[in-house]
């Protein structure tokens, strides 16, 4: 599994991994950006436990937090194939382990080699996160850390210079007069950037005239280490975090919850307001009856009104009572209300802020692009950019630069002309391209414009006729904004050959497929010989869209507020016919006017559309969508309430269904379609039926299966391997937590690390063995441990297959998994 790239230096050499002629660049942006922020503390925790084992050299649980500190950190490294870190790393556990075993001391020689190594690390580590070349000789760093101690004892480095052919990987070799070819060549190199005045490299070499043998290399030539105080974060600010992207979208999203609960509040602080009129007209009826009951006991016998005197007073007392805990009730239930009503908004718009970035962030980069691409195609071009101030959702930046890179790209090779047909045109002969962004209510626009040739109409009616995109009776009944929309369509080019540019037939339909994406609209107004303009408009909320409410035989539908252009009460009167399709004017244009509830197909209890209008003074509400030029008429039953909702998106079992974006909860707890306005524009168009497109395969039980890996890195790559196998995972992060969700849940298989705090998975596997119920389940272990005594004690532990992460093969573990399972 290769996870990380080779970006080759031009120089010489011949192991690449060992050296600093190659970098290593992890290319998988997840598991990179987990690299980074977990690989820093593990360093920071291994020079801590170092710091602390060189003065206190015999505390063993020190030593025990450095190895499996050590040990983690070189398991993702592997992982990742960051295989200079893996190498020096398993270097240093080397030597601590020879200090665990007895076999050597804990020294301040070797604790001045072990920071040095750390250093090297955190450059690699860096390196392969950025890509930016560490200039660190990891052969070099390498033999410093198998160097002997420098205390006279000739045996110790007789031991350490055995030891060197048995390094990982890079360093084995079965001719030895080519390794010392390579060693030559690896130090001539540095004594050239010695002799270059680079002398302070981060590792310096001797200069030596004669070499022969990094072998017979004498322990003056070891490379001394230099006194560094490190800062983990002397880059960094004290006052900002990194957070995820991920991570800040779950907030966001728990915000709409929120803000769903704040409606459902609100509605019963309506209903405490209906108790405390009912308690007000209560409160009426007993003094307008007070008097009578007085009038009653002057009447008649005194004594025989005692028990109802008495209830009329207990009466009162508790009528009283209720009227002061209403009143407290209906006071605090406001002021909490309100209270709480502040925090979502303030905690919703902070939020939301935080993803907020300027649009000259994604403007910006098109300077160069339109340098290049002009002078490719010969053309003088003058890129002018507005509005780069203006902040735009991180979505929006993300999912508007291919749209934007494709209507360049067109704008310079259709539209734009070359100096001399400009000056023939009268034109200057360097055209002008703007990219303008600003913001309008609740959406946010981006305008591209050029001065070039615009859009050629008939050219675009022969190309849809030659394509088959439309026939020449529905080109003829095209007004020019839908001809000019034609360019957006699958498969639709006026090129007839193939360039670097164009010609494909599918750039702009790119720009279609990701503004509607973002529920946005896009628009194309052309002047022949004057120039083309591009017209974008996004939403600026993603997450919480502020939306319509209208009802349809007493069902709720939402529709978005950045397609409203407005709402109007139609009479009778105000209907006409035009070929066959009923028609109100508006703003001095005719518009189509439909039933919503025709539109979605919805069975009618009411009236049916001919006879609600045809009632004597009945005025129907209708809603006018506008959707770039295209304006549509609604008529729904009722208009309820304009709101913010948090929109849900349709379950994975439907992957499309036509005029709905999505649902939203209502604060009385209904169920709410949110309507998709593009495509109601489309049903008018085609006429269509709603059609609900489900999974063409049957959804089947997955198997379950618990992941015990104490390393995030790992543990991420694993759950996403198993789970695009078809699996359902259920992580732990260490024997001990997996021990307890096993006796928890039902699980089909278990696949866990061996190497972990708390319970490793040998004594996790035996635990597991104890209960009769687990003796079938099958159990994987997959660890870096891979001597056969490793293997042997995981079957003595009952596993029943052992997986080492250095020959790693997921289709192993995948095989394995569906001959056990």
């Amino acid at each position: 599994m290769i996870l990380t790239k080779k970006l080759d230096q031009p120089a010489g050499g011949f192991f690449t991994l060992t050296t600093n002629l190659t970098t290593m660049y992890i290319e998988d942006d997840e598991l990179r950006d987990i690299y980074k922020s977990v690989t820093p503390e593990r360093v920071q925790k291994l020079e801590g436990a170092l710091m602390y084992l060189e003065k206190q050299p015999h505390d063993t649980d020190k030593l025990e937090e450095f190895l499996r500190e050590a040990h983690t950190l070189k398991g993702d490294s592997r992982m990742l194939g960051v295989t200079d870190v893996e190498t020096l790393v398993h270097q240093m556990e080397d030597c601590m382990v020879g200090v665990k075993q007895g076999e050597r001391v804990i020294t301040s020689d070797l604790c001045d080699r072990l920071y040095h190594g750390l250093d090297a690390i955190r450059k690699l580590i860096d390196e392969a996160v950025t890509g930016k070349t560490s200039g660190i000789n990891t052969f070099l760093v390498l033999a410093q850390l198998m160097g002997a101690e420098q205390n006279g004892n000739s045996q110790e480095q007789d031991n350490t210079l055995q030891q060197m052919p048995t390094v990982p990987e890079a360093l084995v070799t079965e001719d030895i007069n080519l390794f010392e070819d390579l060693f030559e060549s690896v130090v001539k190199q540095q004594e050239s950037l010695v002799g270059g005045g680079l002398e302070n490299k981060a590792v310096p070499v001797t200069h030596k005239k004669e070499i022969t043998s990094p072998l017979k290399s004498q322990k003056s030539e070891v490379i001394n280490p230099q006194p560094t105080i490190h800062n983990q974060r002397e880059t960094d600010s004290f006052d900002s975090i990194r957070v995820d992207s991920e991570k800040l979208d779950n907030l966001i999203r728990q915000t709409g919850e929120l803000n769903i609960t704040k409606g459902r509040i609100s509605r019963r602080l309506n209903d405490i307001e209906e108790i405390f009129q009912l308690y007000e007209d209560w409160t009426r009826d007993n003094l307008v009856n007070r008097s009578k009951f007085q009038q009653l006991e002057q009447e008649l016998d005194q004594p025989s009104l005692t028990p109802f005197h008495k209830f009329w007073k207990r009466a009162e007392q508790r009528l009283e009572k209720l009227g002061d805990l209403v009143s407290h009730l209906k006071f605090d239930a406001t002021e909490d209300n309100n209270k709480l009503e502040s925090i979502t908004n303030e905690l919703e718009s902070g939020l939301q802020n935080l993803r907020l970035l300027p649009l000259s962030t994604l403007f910006n980069p098109f300077n160069r692009m339109v340098r290049d691409l002009g002078k490719q195609q010969g053309k003088e071009i003058n890129l002018v950019i507005e509005g780069g101030e203006t902040r735009a959702d991180k979505r929006i930046l993300e999912e508007m630069k291919d749209p934007l890179l494709h209507i360049f790209r067109n704008a310079i090779d259709h539209g734009i002309e070359t100096p001399t047909e400009r000056e023939k045109l009268g034109k200057p002969r360097t055209a002008t391209i703007r990219l303008r962004g600003y913001q309008s209510g609740n959406n946010i626009g981006i305008e591209v414009l050029d001065d070039g040739r615009g859009l050629d109409i008939e050219s675009i009616k022969r190309t849809a006729a030659r394509r088959s995109l439309c026939t020449p009776e529905e080109l003829a009944k095209m007004t020019k904004d839908q001809l000019q929309s034609l360019i957006f369509t699958s498969g639709f080019s006026t090129r007839m050959e193939v360039t670097e540019l164009s010609g494909r037939g599918m750039g702009l339909e790119v720009v279609r497929i990701n503004v509607e994406r973002l529920k946005g609209s896009i628009q194309v107004e052309s002047t022949p010989g004057m120039g083309c303009e591009f017209r974008l408009l996004v939403s600026a909320n993603l997450v919480i869209p502020s939306v319509l409410l209208v009802e349809i035989d007493h069902i709720p539908y939402a529709i978005p507020l950045e397609f409203l252009d407005t709402v109007m009460l139609v009479s009778r009167q105000e209907i006409f016919a035009i070929e066959g399709s009923q028609t109100i004017n508006f703003e001095g244009q005719p518009v189509s006017v439909f039933w919503l509830a025709d539109l979605l197909e919805l069975p009618l209890n009411a009236p049916a559309s001919a006879a609600a209008i045809n009632s004597t003074g009945k005025t129907i509400p209708c809603v006018i969508l506008k959707v770039g030029t295209e304006r549509l008429g609604l008529f729904v039953d009722q208009l309820i309430d304009r709101q913010e909702v948090f929109l849900k998106p349709q379950s994975k079992l439907l992957k499309r269904v036509r005029n709905i974006s999505g649902a939203t909860i209502l604060p009385d707890g209904q169920v709410c379609m949110v309507l998709n306005a593009q495509d109601l524009c489309k049903s008018v168009q085609k006429g269509g039926k709603i059609t609900t497109v489900i999974e063409d395969e049957l959804v089947t039980t997955k198997s379950k299966l618990l992941l015990v890996e104490d390393s995030i890195i790992i543990r991420t790559q694993m759950k996403r391997l198993l789970e695009g196998a078809g699996y359902e995972v259920t992580i732990a992060v260490d024997g001990l937590e997996g021990y307890n969700k096993l006796r928890t849940g039902h699980f089909d298989a278990v696949v866990s690390d061996v190497e972990m705090p708390n319970l490793n998975g040998l004594e996790l596997t035996a635990k597991i063995r104890q209960h009769p119920e687990y003796s079938e389940l099958p159990i994987l272990l997959v660890t870096t441990l891979a001597k056969e005594t490793d293997k042997r004690r995981g079957a003595e532990a009952g596993a029943n297959a052992y997986l080492t992460k250095g020959d790693f093969d997921q289709k192993v573990l995948i095989q394995t998994l569906k001959q056990l399972i």
